[in-house]
């Protein structure tokens, strides 16, 4: 790491945000993701963000969009929640949704909930219904519990593609996740 390796660096400033075998320290931890930044870690540079969310929202989001340039999800989907709560930038739900969908495009499961809202809202972009499932679908498949109850009751009850295995399956997989709700569900079936 002092020898300028970025990703042991970004791993340094992990330990010492963390407290993983050293001594928490939140101002170590910022220095050694600088470092790591400097050395063009787009993680490090979304972490580095991340430390500065709630102490300068501006150098955050200088941060973030700096890492989404390098195509980082997790630091695209925050420049989406900015402009979204106009957080050091002014609201626009519009643009929101722009960044929304470059972490959906990259895997995004939370920013692919939200793609899949905005298409099926239809208040902010035309609404779209097939893209609406789609991308609840992709946010479902990679793990997002909330899209997956959506998937399922999708499945349930809507009359174009109504499926009633392929709902089953979905308040499976969430019954073996311990909802309530599905494992009531699943009962009802039997």
């Amino acid at each position: 790491a002092e020898k300028g390796n970025n990703i042991s660096q970004y791993y340094i400033g992990n330990c010492y945000r963390y407290g993983i075998n050293i001594k928490y320290d939140y101002n170590k931890a910022i220095e050694w993701y600088s470092k790591s930044s400097e050395g063009r870690n787009i993680i490090a540079t979304y972490s580095l963000g991340y430390c500065y969310d709630h102490r300068d929202k501006m150098k955050a989001l200088e941060l973030y969009l700096k890492s989404a340039e390098g195509g980082y999800k997790h630091a695209l989907h925050m420049v989406g929640n900015y402009y979204y709560h106009g957080y050091g930038i002014l609201e626009d739900k519009n643009k929101a949704f722009e960044w929304y969908l470059k972490a959906a495009k990259k895997g995004h499961a939370f920013s692919q909930y939200l793609v899949a809202n905005y298409y099926n809202d239809g208040i902010y972009i035309p609404k779209n219904e097939e893209k609406g499932f789609y991308w609840i679908r992709k946010a479902a498949i990679n793990g997002y519990i909330n899209a997956q109850y959506n998937l399922a009751k999708y499945y349930l009850v809507n009359s174009i593609n109504k499926n009633e295995r392929k709902a089953f399956i979905w308040y499976l997989i969430l019954a073996n996740k311990n909802s309530l709700r599905a494992i009531y569900i699943i009962a009802k079936c039997y």
